[in-house]
């Protein structure tokens, strides 16, 4: 990836309105069960699919992929620092937009579920096009813009009565297999998560988190442990993609927290100074650090 991590941010202190606890009570944690899920993402999504599909199914409950390598659940072209398409070993990523929305709501469409799931590192790519102009994830206008994005996706995912959870990336786990270190990349992980993070506790009758930093060991980390427990090894072939019998285990942990069976780990807590325009909502009200 691009080792670029944009503009160094002011940082904030975040004081929300009314008092909002960190994660509100959601509908989520009352309503029953999901039988119906669709997996939304990138190749994070794809590597997990099966996985979660298979510890779902004894449930009784469908998992569906609508999960597209090298492509994001936004829309937005991915570009190089000087501006040329970003082309991966995958294909052009001009052509995910359309391809992704397209798959996305087929399955919306035929499998109707009560629960979306959503995995993607994509969003946090150095350099995007949005509404025609191009955007740097980690800046201010950047992260607004991307914000907005992840809102009209939320918007068209919960249009017929769905709910969303986060799956927030973790940063590469170390040491793997065939991983390739990569701090730039891993940092801006760890402020995406935060954004989605943030954006949860805003829309809490859309969306709700189940924190996979946290469940990896590496909640604000920049970088995940290979190991998460004695002998499981979630991602050990390359650090960032699911296989082998740890991403099993994972499968099981997140479909017992999907279905409510399992606790879900607690989110970090919103830290006191941050970095700017994470995404706090328009009720947030922010001022410099001193």
């Amino acid at each position: 990836m691009v080792v670029r991590f944009g503009l160094l941010l002011s940082c904030v202190t975040l004081a929300f309105v009314q008092g909002h606890p960190a994660f509100a009570a959601t509908p989520s944690q009352t309503a029953p069960p999901p039988q119906r899920i669709l997996l939304v993402g990138d190749s994070t999504a794809e590597t997990l699919y099966p996985f979660l599909r298979d510890a779902a199914a004894p449930h009784g409950v469908d998992v569906e992929s609508a999960a597209r390598i090298g492509c994001s659940v936004i829309d937005g072209d991915p570009k190089l620092d000087d501006g040329r398409p970003y082309v991966d070993y995958y294909g052009d990523t001009t052509r995910c937009a359309g391809l992704t929305s397209s798959e996305q709501n087929r399955l919306l469409a035929t499998q109707h579920p009560d629960l979306v799931v959503w995995s993607s590192e994509w969003e946090s790519w150095p350099n995007r096009v949005l509404d025609g102009q191009l955007v740097h994830f980690g800046t201010i206008p950047g992260n607004k813009a991307i914000l907005a994005h992840i809102d009209a996706a939320v918007a068209r995912l919960t249009a017929g009565g769905a709910r969303i959870v986060f799956l927030p990336a973790p940063p590469r786990a170390y040491p793997s297999q065939r991983g390739l270190p990569s701090a730039a990349g891993d940092a801006r992980l760890v402020e995406l998560a935060k954004l989605l993070r943030s954006y949860a506790r805003q829309h809490p009758d859309k969306v709700d988190v189940v924190d996979l930093p946290t469940i990896l060991q590496c909640p604000t980390a920049d970088k995940c442990p290979d190991e998460v427990a004695p002998g499981i090894r979630p991602r050990a072939l390359d650090g960032f993609h699911y296989d082998g019998a740890g991403a099993a285990w994972l499968g099981n942990q997140l479909a017992g927290m999907l279905l409510g069976t399992t606790p879900r780990p607690a989110p970090p807590a919103s830290p006191a100074c941050e970095p700017a325009a994470p995404g706090n909502g328009l009720g947030a009200v922010t001022r410099k650090c001193a």
